[in-house]
């Protein structure tokens, strides 16, 4: 596993030793900005587009991949822009985007698990991090939310969670506690 820097100072992301590109990268550069993937999965889960999370896609894989495609390339413009924020300390900045992920997590302080949603309303789109310091992400996971729940939604209930602390306890054996100890 290696962390590596997407936004210099706000933003780092994993790379798991199974896959080829880090999460940011597999996120953005391939899944979210891939039609044949994103039909492909959205033709998967017929029974997801069809409940009344997401009924009014009407079941049309086609139009949830279009939606996806445009939230994505929105959402990585949101992120730099509020990394640009953070960096001006101006308002909404990185701090403002993610929140904490509780449930499972409580209130953890150190190391503390947190979403982030796409920006368009109703998206599917979900950014799972861990907050190192003060407008300081690492991303630990992302993925189409399905249903109104992450336990309710294949693929993320299967991975965020898992993910999530398998990242925090590397960052304990490695003894990264922020920023500084990337």
């Amino acid at each position: 596993m290696d962390i590596f820097e997407i936004i210099p100072n706000h933003l780092y992301s994993i790379k798991y030793d199974e896959e080829k590109s880090t999460e940011y990268c597999r996120l953005f550069n391939d899944e979210w900005t891939d039609v044949n993937y994103l039909v492909t999965f959205f033709r998967s889960y017929p029974e997801f587009t069809e409940n009344e999370f997401w009924g009014f896609l009407g079941n049309k894989p086609e139009k949830a991949a279009s939606r996806v495609l445009k939230d994505a390339y929105l959402l990585e413009r949101e992120l730099k822009e509020r990394a640009d924020n953070s960096d001006n300390e101006d308002f909404p900045d990185l701090d403002d985007f993610f929140k904490p992920l509780r449930g499972k997590y409580g209130y953890s302080i150190k190391n503390m698990p947190v979403k982030g949603y796409g920006v368009m309303d109703s998206t599917f789109l979900r950014l799972y991090a861990i907050r190192l310091d003060k407008n300081c992400y690492l991303l630990v996971y992302g993925g189409i939310k399905l249903n109104d729940k992450i336990q309710n939604s294949p693929i993320l209930r299967d991975n965020v969670f898992q993910k999530m602390d398998m990242v925090r306890s590397y960052l304990v054996e490695e003894g990264i506690l922020d920023i500084d100890d990337i």
